[in-house]
């Protein structure tokens, strides 16, 4: 495995340059850290994996795994504590973290693991990992007081902030200003609204000059506590003062994070939007195989069958 504890502070690399490798995306259609891990395994041992199309589920394509031939592996996750336990194959791999941390009630992420257990998690991480391999996502933003742990009544965007603020204050704690923090206002689709509606969830809609306000301040938050904020997606954001644009999936800083040629290009499967490199993602989406559905069951999820 090459050695996560880099010196990359004085400029040097996680590994050699080579050949262009494949990003592995694992998984933005379901979270396989914490559901699937074991799948994970078996196919990272086997050195290979087939498919679904999300579009056309009769169909497959094969993703080469071997290490070799995969330049990183982005993991999608709100619960890492199988990685954490024992990395098995993925020691084998450059890692990379995406790692959702909202602190939202149980109305709204039902079965997510509480905030302390997610920081517990994130500390033992970081015994192996260094920051800049994490991409911490406070996303989405969805105002309301019922969905809030610790509500603000009258003014539900005050809980968003202070969430936030407690979140860049335990990560500084945690040694972790070189991480990426990433954000976006919620995507109101038809089926996001309606399963928000039937949970009761006391929702308020904040439209652009809202939007541009609340996320100046999380911006002026991250920049007290010294991180580095990003958008998802979102061209409302990107011209707030402080917020940069979001790659998720940075192919550019994927290269000089771990030393090594991938592709670069934009990925053209996502939205018009998103500023992410390709990647090839290994998830299915629950509606393509029911075997592999995310079962934190927050209800902001944006895939349409994930109640």
């Amino acid at each position: 495995m090459i050695n996560q504890l880099s010196l990359l502070d004085e400029g040097q690399f996680i590994g050699n340059k080579e050949k262009t490798k494949t990003i592995i995306s694992a998984s933005r259609r379901t979270d396989i850290p914490a559901f699937y891990y074991e799948w994970l395994q078996e196919v990272l041992e086997k050195g290979q994996v087939e498919v679904p199309n999300p579009r056309f589920p009769d169909k497959k394509y094969a993703v080469d795994l071997e290490p070799s031939a995969v330049h990183s592996i982005v993991l999608w996750s709100k619960d890492f504590s199988n990685v954490l336990k024992d990395p098995m194959y993925l020691k084998e791999y450059n890692l990379y973290f995406q790692y959702t941390i909202n602190n939202y009630s149980r109305i709204i992420e039902p079965n997510v693991p509480e905030y302390r257990e997610t920081l517990a998690t994130l500390e033992g991480l970081l015994k192996v990992f260094i920051p800049q391999q994490f991409n911490i996502r406070f996303d989405p933003v969805i105002l309301s007081t019922k969905g809030e742990n610790n509500p603000t009544p009258g003014m539900p965007e005050k809980a968003r902030l202070k969430a936030f603020e407690k979140l860049c204050r335990d990560l500084r704690a945690l040694g972790m200003e070189k991480c990426r923090i990433t954000t976006s206002y919620l995507e109101m689709y038809g089926h996001v609204r309606n399963r928000l509606l039937k949970t009761n969830l006391d929702l308020i809609s904040a439209d652009e000059n809202l939007q541009t306000e609340i996320f100046s301040h999380l911006a002026e938050i991250s920049q007290k506590y010294g991180f580095a904020l990003y958008s998802c997606a979102s061209p409302i954001l990107e011209k707030i003062k402080g917020i940069h644009r979001g790659h998720c999936i940075d192919g550019e800083f994927l290269e000089r994070l771990f030393g090594e040629k991938t592709n670069k290009s934009k990925d053209g499967g996502q939205r018009k939007a998103c500023g992410c490199s390709h990647s090839r993602d290994i998830g299915v989406y629950s509606k393509s195989c029911k075997g592999m559905k995310c079962l934190h069951g927050c209800k902001y999820c944006y895939v349409m069958d994930s109640d």
